[in-house]
């Protein structure tokens, strides 16, 4: 009995030999839990993204007409001179006088996007779907004995773009409504994640995690040009769009439906800026919350899908004019002018969602 006692023991240590030798070959069937690596991923987006404009009076909301202006003569030359900016500048003259300006508009009073909805709320801007792709590199680590949690840092880059096409109105004079309005979305950063495994298993682990990001956000719009060529363009509460004449609607007896028409824009039913000192701005500095679920398949495959909502628009353009009713040399905006007009542009992200592959080394 003694003598094979030894010989069990022996036998049990070559067994475990091997073993840990078929452990060492397959080490992925063996891994009980998750381990530290580096890893890199791509993915594909899909998101909402908006565009708000506003246009301002003196702070308050100045209304600026849904459909179709077009110049069909020059501008009016600036008639002044301020001496501090060494501009010409704008006295009060509006660009729309007859003759000049034709108009199809949607109805005769000139509506406006831009000035509160039917029900009273403020109005959410222009929305679009926004589709793109990102990528990640990074490192994660786990910590205790059954190393269920866990922590990632790693840098990342997503691009989104969309298509602003459902505005209602495109041209030089009024850049407030424009069609097509094709924009790039750039978002480059770093950030780090809390992994929580709720399952770790030899070939697969699914978990949660839960992270923030910080970045760089940068826009490209094919439209910038016209933006930095703005004017703005308001309405007068009250007036009809057009000058009275057979065949439309504010013509005096006319009785038919408040449809659009080539008749020539009645210039009491609106005000113009002159054109705005402007100001692009594409990047600025964003922060984003991430959240998803992840599953790691066999130690080097990982798929995971989340959603990240950044959190701080981005004001891409703003433009401002003086309107002076007499030039007062000062560059200020005094008892002598008439208003202080400003219109901004904002994009925003409002939150992407992403199917991303992950391999670890």
């Amino acid at each position: 009995m003694l003598s094979q006692k030894p010989q069990q023991i022996l036998l049990f240590s070559q067994n475990a030999k091997k073993v840990g030798a078929i452990c060492l070959l397959a080490f992925p069937l063996c891994l009980q839990a998750e381990k530290n690596a580096g890893f890199i991923g791509i993915g594909l987006e899909i998101g909402r993204a908006d565009k708000k404009l506003v246009g301002e009076k003196n702070g308050q909301i100045f209304q600026v007409p849904q459909g179709t202006v077009a110049l069909s003569a020059a501008k009016p030359p600036p008639s002044a001179y301020d001496p501090l900016t060494h501009k010409l500048i704008d006295t009060g003259l509006n660009d729309c006088t007859p003759g000049n300006c034709k108009a199809e508009w949607t109805s005769g009073t000139m509506p406006s996007d831009n000035a509160k909805t039917l029900q009273g709320a403020e109005n959410p801007g222009r929305n679009a779907p926004m589709f793109g792709l990102n990528v990640i590199a990074g490192y994660k680590q786990f910590f205790g004995k059954k190393r269920w949690f866990g922590l990632r840092y790693y840098g990342f880059f997503d691009y989104g773009h969309s298509n602003f096409s459902n505005a209602t109105a495109s041209n030089y004079t009024s850049v407030f409504f424009m069609n097509n309005d094709k924009v790039d979305m750039y978002t480059y950063g770093v950030g780090t994640d809390m992994l929580f495994n709720v399952i770790n298993k030899p070939k697969l682990s699914v978990g949660l995690f839960l992270g923030v990001q910080f970045a760089g956000n940068t826009w490209t719009s094919n439209k910038v040009s016209r933006l930095k060529q703005g004017y703005l363009i308001g309405i007068v509460p009250g007036e009809c769009a057009y000058i009275p004449d057979s065949g439309n609607p504010c013509e005096k007896n006319y009785t038919g439906p408040a449809v659009g028409t080539n008749g020539e824009i009645n210039p009491a039913s609106m005000v113009t800026t002159g054109p705005l000192t402007s100001r692009v701005n594409g990047t600025h500095f964003q922060f984003l919350v991430n959240v998803g679920i992840r599953a790691n398949i066999i130690e080097h495959h990982g798929v995971e899908f989340g959603i990240k909502i950044p959190t701080i628009p981005l004001l891409y353009y703003k433009g401002v004019a003086y309107k002076y009713l007499i030039p007062n040399g000062k560059g200020i905006c005094d008892g002598r002018c008439e208003g202080y007009y400003s219109l901004s542009q904002t994009f925003r992200r409002q939150y992407s969602m992403y199917l991303r592959y992950i391999y670890s080394f």
